[in-house]
């Protein structure tokens, strides 16, 4: 698993069961092609939990390293690997985690950045995502 999943996915897709990139596909307002630039983007600038947890010196850089050699023999999330490996606090891994989501840009912003979308019509497409997601539509 990535770091990634562990910065909340796993309870999202619980939740919602599109992505908002994909419903603004289906929509019709942005192709494949402009969502594949947001995701690409989105995962370039969104910074990994053990980035951050190394840039506020809560581990080395070596133990990033053995964090990440043993998540991928365990095939566990980082927080939980850190954990197990005793280089991180429940604490800390909760407070890195708020962080990182804090801080994640998000898909739509993205997609507002590079002029696909309007603020407007991305805030509009955003709101109706949630409405019927909650109503459980598809």
């Amino acid at each position: 698993m990535t770091e990634e999943k562990e910065a909340g996915g796993q309870k999202a897709a619980a939740v919602i069961k599109k992505r908002f990139g994909e419903y603004l596909v289906e929509k019709g307002l942005i192709t494949e092609d402009q969502l594949d630039d947001a995701l690409a983007i989105q995962h370039a600038i969104n910074r990994r939990l053990g980035t951050i947890a190394t840039m506020d010196d809560i581990i080395t850089v070596a133990e990033l390293y053995d964090i990440l050699d043993r998540q991928h023999m365990l095939g566990s999330p980082f927080g939980e690997t850190a954990k197990l490996l005793h280089l991180i606090t429940d604490r800390q891994l909760t407070d890195l985690l708020k962080r990182q989501q804090r801080e994640k840009m998000k898909v739509g912003e993205i997609l507002v950045g590079l002029l696909y979308l309007q603020k407007l019509e991305m805030e509009a497409a955003l709101d109706q995502f949630f409405k019927e997601q909650r109503n459980g539509k598809k």
